[in-house]
């Protein structure tokens, strides 16, 4: 279990603490920032200009620009689980994966949210790795210490997928709070994914995104803390045919979170539906356990 630097004010609460991946006190110390003008996200510029400047934030991938895809981060029982949102393109596509998070996943499945769906985004910025969200107070209203923590994990996690974001700071209407929620969580800093690795599902896939059309070799790329890091990858059609299957080690394993990447060969004659298949083997029975499945579209 991963150390925890979110503290509690009553000791009541501290069974439900132990759970959560704490917010980060790291030696390193984030890098400076600007002032950012608080309604406005950072735009693209190409343009080399005075001190730090806002990071970018990614690119539509589609080639004709149109629409933009992203991970929203949810919850399944006690760990987090993606949703892939779809929207017309935007360069401030850190604010619309934040407005998806609000307003909470689609459908009736098992996905939840722990964000309070009155939360409004007063601002995001980025500089230098470090997003700062400013979020309204309703944010931290209500919900246990677990609930609390959950809903830190999403804002993160969702804000972490961006290449140009390791770490988030939070705000509240403004102002860095020292108690967050009715639960009395006390936290300082910045968060990163590792903070929760408690709430993290074992395999997280970053790529391929789901809904996607992928070339051949499609590579197969996220993190895992799996039994002595061995990620299995299978490729396979609405008819369960399979297209292709391999398997990848982390760069650490069995306790630990490692990267793991790899490129995938498949030969289909027309666009086909499939689906990327992540996962490992139960070293008891030899089946497939905690599989990820990211729906995609071989392009021949």
């Amino acid at each position: 279990m991963t150390t925890m630097r979110l503290r509690k004010a009553a000791l009541a609460c501290a069974a439900a603490l132990a759970l959560l991946g704490a917010c980060s006190n790291d030696s390193e110390t984030p890098d400076q920032t600007t002032e950012v003008a608080p309604t406005e996200d950072p735009t693209p510029s190409e343009e080399p200009t005075e001190g730090p400047s806002p990071a970018e934030e990614p690119s539509p991938p589609d080639e004709d620009n149109n629409t933009v895809s992203f991970q929203v981060w949810f919850s399944s029982g006690n760990r987090l689980a993606p949703a892939i949102a779809t929207i017309d393109a935007t360069p401030r596509v850190g604010s619309a994966a934040l407005r998806a998070l609000i307003e909470g996943p689609a459908g009736a499945g098992n996905l939840k949210s722990a964000v309070p769906p009155a939360t409004e985004i007063n601002s995001l910025s980025i500089e230098r790795g470090t997003a700062t969200v400013d979020l309204s107070s309703e944010f931290e209203s209500g919900g246990s210490a677990m609930s609390a923590g959950m809903r830190l994990a999403q804002v993160t996690f969702t804000l972490t997928q961006f290449p140009t974001v390791r770490r988030v700071t939070f705000l509240l209407d403004g102002e860095r709070p020292e108690i967050f929620s009715e639960a009395g969580l006390v936290f300082e800093k910045y968060f990163t994914r590792a903070d929760f690795e408690d709430f993290s599902p074992a395999i997280i896939v970053n790529r391929p995104l789901g809904e996607s059309e992928v070339d051949s070799p499609v590579t197969v790329a996220g993190t895992a803390n799996v039994f002595e890091a061995n990620v299995l990858i299978r490729i396979v059609g609405a008819g369960r045919e399979v297209f292709a299957e391999t398997f990848t080690t982390a760069t650490c394993g069995s306790g630990c979170r490692g990267d793991f990447s790899e490129n995938v060969e498949f030969d289909v004659e027309e666009p086909t539906e499939a689906t990327v298949q992540v996962y490992e083997e139960s070293a008891e029975t030899g089946r497939p356990i905690n599989m990820i499945e990211v729906p995609v579209t071989l392009a021949p």
